[in-house]
């Protein structure tokens, strides 16, 4: 997704996302925020994918996938979430 203000390196030291989530309390408030959202979304994409497959017997490839969470995540923007727009790299 290309995020922009936020620090990756040390995201390998985790095993599990409640483990990362509870990392990012010690983080900047609008970066949190921002990943929050993009956790929801990021969720919300592979959940309509998910009920796709089971209930339609359809199935994307992954970066159409990408694309949509991408897509979604400006979306997102437009409609104010602002913490999310901040992330989100400029094209």
């Amino acid at each position: 997704m290309g995020l922009t203000n936020v620090d990756i390196a040390d995201w390998s030291s985790f095993d599990n996302v409640k483990d990362w989530w509870h990392h990012m309390v010690g983080v900047n408030a609008n970066v949190r925020k921002g990943l929050a959202s993009v956790v929801m979304l990021v969720s919300w994409e592979i959940w309509n994918e998910r009920n796709a497959r089971v209930f339609r017997n359809v199935s994307s490839m992954p970066y159409v996938i990408t694309s949509r969470i991408k897509t979604e995540a400006r979306l997102w923007g437009l409609a104010g979430a602002k913490h999310l727009s901040s992330l989100i790299p400029r094209e």
